[in-house]
């Protein structure tokens, strides 16, 4: 991802690479690149379902899955009632043919997207219900489109996929800008949200309990659900919680009256607002475009695309 100085902040960890975290903006449009689909995609379906099985073979054999599946486990068998989950969106994977031909990149957008079908699988398998899956990706060709109906998925265009997430909805969203997930969270907290927890936005975005900011979705999350550490494989799922929300918990969404509002109010009136019967009416959310942070992958050379698909 380029750069734009000013857009942009730059976080140094430990034994990491950079990694480009937005600054939230202060109008209702979310962080823009001016993403396009490949004008020229490279491969066929049937290249990119070949490439998809090898990943999907790679991520069930890994060590973040073994661990993921024993913590869905643990927790879908523990809860005693479990809210319903009608629908499943994924946001914002990358391409799986990506313009500039990166196998670094098109092996996280199969990635990610092999992790999500499988969480998927997993809930519907401990839970009997049936769950809808859609996915948005801008960027995304009319082959990447085609490739995820064969995955069960149906694609969407954005802002679609922000405008299907509500209570009773799990929102898959890795690596995604701050902004971009409050929109899709304007609405309603979903049942299951999946992507950066509220440490990880701690340490680049100022906000507190008192006066959350655009945190405030985050700090809903963090006080009225259950959360869990994703397992990380090779920085694909660095810096990811899992938040299960509990049966009867809030689901209010954090519209942009909430947002603006937090910062001002003191602690007694935002527990006042938490606890209201009434939820916020969601205005009519604005033409975004999502991009993924592919400063935090590790370099993966051993599996290209023309090593799987010969």
């Amino acid at each position: 991802m380029a750069d734009t100085g000013a857009e942009w902040n730059q976080v140094k960890r430990k034994g990491r690479k950079l990694r480009h975290v937005s600054k939230p903006v202060a109008d209702e449009k979310a962080p823009s690149d001016n993403l396009q689909p490949n004008p020229n995609p490279e491969y066929s379906i049937g290249d990119l379902s070949k490439y998809h099985d090898g990943v999907t073979r790679k991520f069930e054999q890994s060590a973040c899955w073994q661990k993921l599946e024993k913590l869905l486990d643990s927790a879908l068998s523990s809860r005693q009632q479990l809210p319903r989950i009608a629908r499943a969106v994924c946001l914002g994977t990358g391409p799986y043919d990506p313009a500039d031909g990166s196998s670094q990149a098109r092996w996280t957008a199969h990635m990610q997207t092999a992790a999500f079908c499988a969480i998927i699988n997993t809930i519907r398998s401990k839970t009997n219900q049936e769950i809808k899956c859609f996915i948005q990706e801008p960027r995304f060709t009319q082959i990447d489109k085609e490739f995820c109906s064969k995955l069960d998925l149906e694609a969407v265009d954005s802002p679609g996929g922000f405008n299907l997430v509500d209570e009773n909805t799990l929102l898959y969203a890795i690596h995604l800008e701050l902004e971009i997930c409050n929109l899709a969270m304007r609405k309603s907290l979903p049942t299951v949200f999946i992507g950066t927890g509220l440490d990880e936005w701690l340490r680049v975005v100022d906000g507190t309990k008192e006066r959350p900011g655009h945190l405030h979705c985050f700090f809903k999350l963090e006080d009225n659900y259950h959360k869990l550490p994703f397992p990380d494989l090779d920085y694909i799922f660095s810096s990811t919680s899992i938040y299960l929300r509990e049966d009867q918990q809030t689901h209010d969404g954090c519209g942009r009256g909430h947002i603006e509002e937090a910062g001002k109010e003191e602690v007694g009136q935002q527990d006042t607002e938490k606890k209201g019967d009434e939820k916020t009416e969601s205005k009519t959310i604005s033409q975004s475009l999502e991009d993924q942070d592919a400063a935090t992958k590790s370099d993966i050379d051993s599996l290209r695309l023309d090593k799987l698909v010969t």
